[in-house]
């Protein structure tokens, strides 16, 4: 056999190998890993309603705490003791998605918590927005009249955000 078609045979039998073990990882994780997507979905609500729990009762405090309403192609989770609502956000970012979760206050014009499950920003630079100190600064705010990113250092309205310094529309 020449050299070059044992190559190429080795090249071959290699890719189907560690493609076989690839797949065989991903399928035996896939279930961890949606748990463990669920259980941070389920912490960012418990955490924005304020309401305490440890990791072994994640799921049992969520199911005892949090009502879920589902209309359309929304879901929304509702914390019944302030009437407070969570709901799933999500938007495009330089280098791909960004998913979060806002929870509004039982008025549902004040934010009461922003928490960021998923962003690929640029560390220091439009990474900022999954930083708790970056956040904060969303608690309070009126949702009306629409929002406006305020670019000078002239104080916040209560319907404005700072805008990030060299971050695109984030």
């Amino acid at each position: 056999m020449k050299p070059t078609v044992r190559m190429i045979l080795f090249v071959l039998v290699m890719a189907v190998i560690t493609s076989g073990i690839l797949l065989g990882v991903e399928a035996l994780t896939a279930e961890r890993i949606q748990n463990n997507q669920d259980a941070k979905l389920k912490i960012a609500i418990l955490e924005s309603h304020g309401i305490d729990y440890t990791l072994a009762t994640i799921n049992e405090t969520f199911d005892q705490e949090i009502d879920i309403v589902i209309s359309g192609d929304w879901t929304f989770y509702v914390n019944p003791d302030t009437n407070a609502v969570s709901f799933a956000i999500s938007g495009g970012g330089v280098w791909g998605p960004i998913e979060g979760i806002l929870t509004l206050e039982a008025d549902f014009e004040t934010i009461l918590s922003v928490k960021i499950l998923q962003q690929e920003e640029t560390p220091g630079l439009g990474g900022v927005i999954a930083e708790s100190q970056y956040l904060a600064t969303f608690v309070g705010k009126k949702m009306l009249p629409q929002f406006e990113i305020n670019k000078d250092t002239a104080p916040n309205l209560p319907n404005e955000i700072d805008s990030i310094v060299g971050a695109t529309n984030t």
